[in-house]
């Protein structure tokens, strides 16, 4: 019995230590901070671990927007600003590339939308702000939709805030 649980626990360790090999070999393994510029016209400065985006960074795609904030295994994470051409901005948390939590959606005309987003939707309790500071609406919030001061069913609002979605 002995000998089958040191080969199992051979067997995970190898298996274990052969996937937290580098990923990447040679020459082109970039680690520490870089300059990228990608065939479809976005550039990349900052930080990479074994060819990965890994630590803060901005990316600026070809399209205008600009994205600030820190990256963890190539993906958007934690905090971070997201500046659209258009002139909107997105001022909050990431994970794993999408909005998660906190976060502020300002659009160019000052108008600020407040709240908590998941999978880059607003979700639950949010507000939203004039550009003079003044609060103008708050309540439930489910995909993008305002569902009112009390949720109610989705299909009876058609209620919709447009807000940019960078995917």
């Amino acid at each position: 019995m002995r000998s089958k649980n040191f080969i199992f626990l051979f067997l995970y360790l190898f298996c274990f230590c052969k996937s937290n090999q580098k990923i990447c070999e040679g020459e082109n393994c970039r680690n520490g901070k870089f300059q990228v510029q990608y065939e479809n016209g976005d550039r990349f400065d900052g930080e990479f671990l074994e060819d990965i985006k890994q630590g803060s960074g901005i990316y600026r795609y070809a399209n205008g927007d600009v994205f600030e904030g820190n990256y963890q295994f190539g993906y958007k994470e934690g905090l971070g600003v997201y500046s659209f051409a258009n002139g909107d901005k997105f001022i909050g948390l990431y994970s794993k590339g999408k909005r998660q939590g906190l976060g502020k959606y300002i659009y160019s005309d000052g108008l600020v939308l407040e709240g908590y987003w998941e999978n880059n939707q607003l979700q639950g309790q949010a507000k939203i702000i004039n550009a003079k500071g003044s609060l103008v609406v708050e309540g439930i919030w489910k995909d993008n939709r305002w569902m009112g001061i009390t949720p109610t069913p989705a299909s009876a609002s058609t209620n919709t805030v447009e807000v940019s979605n960078p995917e």
